[in-house]
């Protein structure tokens, strides 16, 4: 029996860091309205359909595959004219707690493009000296959407092993990127898109833990240490 111990600890950005309701509502208005789709979307009509777990607000399911094209390539546009990020709670008293305690810590996003240009904007808002790797993607199709080649090249950057590896996120690819990855733990914090209850309960990709906020992993990483597993 060995207790559940973590080298390191990484995290997904949108959603999980740092706010991103506003270019999410932009970014499927755009795609709904380039499709045709009537009424156009409205904040409080994206509001409900959020809570309601809708996360296709209507759309028919042949449509589907190029809606979430269009939608991916306006929310890209829309993150990166964005120049300050917006800091979710609590995040980054918790990356400095991490980084006290000794974690290798990382950010491991869809996001495509230069690194380098993510780390300034993490260094505006105070977080990129809390973080030993920012990892962005190489291409800005779909297939940035799954991250599991990049868990695993982070934690081999860091010299931590998978199982010794923790991944943070907010939606249940991040999950699906964390079990393909081998990463011992995988945490989904309900700050993004999907509620508590969707990633609770999601049949394919279900996380070890779901957390309200991102004021609970501390706690949740300590409580951790007290399990055993064979």
């Amino acid at each position: 029996m060995a207790s559940r111990e973590f080298k390191a600890v990484f995290f997904d950005l949108d959603g999980t860091l740092v706010d991103i309701h506003g270019p999410l509502y932009i970014a499927a208005k755009n795609a709904l309205d380039e499709l045709g789709h009537e009424p156009s979307l409205t904040p409080a009509r994206f509001r409900e359909a959020l809570s309601a777990d809708d996360v296709w607000l209507g759309v028919p399911e042949h449509l589907r595959p190029e809606y979430a094209k269009l939608a991916y390539a306006y929310f890209l546009a829309e993150i990166d004219k964005t120049e300050r990020l917006e800091v979710l709670p609590h995040v980054q008293d918790t990356l400095a707690e991490l980084k006290r305690r000794g974690y290798a810590t990382g950010v491991i996003t869809s996001r495509p493009g230069d690194s380098q240009r993510l780390v300034e904007k993490l260094a505006m808002v105070g977080l990129a000296s809390y973080l030993d790797q920012v990892v962005t993607q190489t291409t800005t199709s779909l297939r940035a959407l799954d991250k599991t080649e990049s868990l695993k090249q982070t934690a081999m950057k860091a010299a931590v092993l998978p199982h010794a590896c923790m991944y943070v996120g907010d939606e249940p690819r991040d999950i699906m990127a964390a079990l393909g990855a081998g990463f011992g733990a995988s945490v989904a914090v309900a700050t993004g898109a999907a509620s508590f209850k969707y990633l609770q309960t999601h049949q394919a990709f279900k996380p070890d833990y779901v957390i309200h906020s991102m004021a609970e992993l501390i706690d949740l990483i300590d409580n951790m240490k007290t399990e055993t597993v064979e």
